[in-house]
């Protein structure tokens, strides 16, 4: 099967079962596509240690700049910021100042939201030390407030990528737009490509959504979001969609991560 393809006559019996036998228990990444033919766990390993070794260095000027009571983090249970909240903890626990610290996390609930999104950040509340606060609205109106309840907040990590929508020009650490409130917005992994993501999935057994295992490959809510159609198992004979393959086999394919919003 080509990747990306949405035409193949092709099954996958064996991903499609792994799947389908993976959505009852707490998923952490074991994609072995990762590996095939492009190098091995330990090549993979280095680049993923490489990634974080610069990322450590503006988590360094981040908290050289601020106090961690000065900072949050906007989590909404994708993937993305999944990894910031596990590279977030990880440097937490590395550092002598903040590893007795929570990490303030903001979660944006949605009346439309994935119920597997939501039972997915209360896991995250118990796997990682973090102090969870949950707003409803836009990021925008959820941040106001975040900083009329908690105005030492100065900075916001974001899970933000160059192929999200309005990200193209971003940097590392930016201002937010006027109109917003006077925030510091720390995009750590903006360079990174899916293939990057899920390589750092994959090298520190990052538990994620269920979602991602149905071929979901970007997350909103149940009005605007469903499974990429890039990803479709279809039957040879009768052309019907027979399953989904997981999101971690859209590759160097970044173009296409969005393919599943509507």
């Amino acid at each position: 099967m080509e990747q990306g393809s949405n035409t193949s006559n092709n099954i996958m019996p064996d991903m499609s079962m792994n799947a389908k036998d993976s959505q009852e228990h707490c998923l952490t990444a074991k994609p072995e596509l990762l590996l095939a033919s492009k190098c091995s766990f330990e090549e993979m390993k280095r680049k993923v240690e490489i990634n974080e070794q610069s990322l450590e260095e503006l988590f360094k000027k981040v908290f050289q700049i601020y106090k961690a009571e000065e900072v949050v983090l906007s989590f909404n249970g994708g993937k993305d910021s999944t990894v910031v909240l596990h590279m977030l903890n990880r440097f937490f626990q590395k550092d002598h100042n903040l590893n007795r610290l929570k990490i303030l996390t903001l979660f944006i609930t949605d009346p439309d939201g994935f119920s597997e999104i939501d039972e997915f950040v209360n896991d995250c509340s118990k796997l990682y030390n973090i102090e969870m606060i949950k707003m409803e609205g836009t990021i925008k109106e959820a941040l106001e407030r975040m900083c009329i309840e908690r105005p030492l907040t100065k900075a916001v990590f974001m899970g933000s990528r160059r192929t999200d929508p309005h990200c193209q020009d971003l940097k590392a650490m930016q201002q937010t737009d006027p109109g917003w409130p006077p925030l510091m917005r720390i995009n750590p992994i903006l360079d990174w490509t899916c293939r990057d993501v899920w390589q750092y999935i994959y090298v520190y057994d990052v538990p994620y959504c269920i979602l991602y295992q149905k071929g979901f490959t970007s997350i909103g809510n149940k009005k605007n979001t469903k499974p990429n159609p890039y990803l479709r198992v279809i039957e040879s004979t009768t052309g019907h969609v027979l399953d989904y393959r997981p999101a971690h086999e859209l590759l160097d394919n970044d173009n296409l991560e969005r393919a599943g919003r509507i």
